[in-house]
């Protein structure tokens, strides 16, 4: 049995993993501040593992509190995979890998490894990410810009007039309030630059590539979108299975 943990900016997402079946899935929020005691309350497994894989863009720290918390519980280490230059056919944009989030790019390998068709890959957190590969699997680049609460939060916090609750309501309606300005117009920056990206790598592409939404605000956003997309909640744990399986 192993335990795999997709560690974000706020948020984990785990998964147990018996031979090559996800048995039990979860996710919680965490605070930085408090990342010891949210584990110790989030990850009470008793089963005996094999193995603890990890991906994290929490930081050092966060790596550090866990892996102290691994050996102690598990008597192991944990397994964390680095940004490569390419994996099998996929070939990575950056000339300076370690620039780009380890989680960007196992949701990259997982995507190309079930799909290997060209893809456009959006990702819906903290931060809105989104990543285009080609039809020979080369990575051509991606954005990043602030996530729907992120945008929302700062405006609210940078702004002396303007008093409202961050909301995430999906609409991208005309609005009659302050709040509901914040909230829509955000939906709308986020959604606006998802269908341009699609539309300026389709006509550049002469292809439709598949689109993959992921993240926790994916199910919130993805119904406001045009053009289809597959909604795949376990992107990354399922990349860093693959990349584990193939260099454990």
């Amino acid at each position: 049995m192993k335990l795999l943990l997709d560690i974000g900016n706020s948020s984990v997402k785990w998964a147990l993993q018996e031979q090559e079946e996800f048995t039990s899935t979860g996710a919680f929020s965490y605070k930085k501040n408090n990342f010891e005691q949210d584990i110790q309350e989030n990850l009470l497994f008793s089963e005996k593992l094999s193995g603890v894989l990890v991906s994290n863009v929490g930081g050092n720290e966060i790596f550090n509190t866990l892996n102290a918390r691994v050996k102690k519980q598990w008597q192991q280490e944990c397994w964390q995979p680095s940004v490569s230059a390419s994996f099998k056919e996929l070939k990575n944009s950056y000339s300076d890998t370690q620039q780009m989030g380890l989680d960007r790019w196992l949701a990259m390998i997982a995507s190309w490894e079930k799909y290997q068709s060209a893809l456009c890959l959006v990702g819906c957190g903290t931060a809105l990410t989104i990543d285009l590969i080609n039809h020979e699997g080369q990575h051509l680049g991606g954005y990043i810009v602030p996530g729907i609460e992120l945008m929302q939060t700062a405006l609210v916090n940078n702004t002396e007039q303007i008093n409202a609750v961050v909301k995430n309501q999906a609409s991208l309606d005309y609005a009659k309030d302050t709040q509901s300005a914040i909230n829509n117009g955000a939906f709308l920056a986020a959604v606006s630059m998802i269908e341009h990206v699609i539309n300026k790598f389709s006509n550049e592409s002469n292809c439709k590539p598949k689109c993959i939404i992921s993240g926790g605000m994916a199910e919130t956003i993805k119904p406001l979108l045009t053009h289809s997309f597959q909604h795949e909640p376990n992107l990354v744990l399922v990349g860093l299975s693959i990349l584990h399986k193939a260099y454990p």
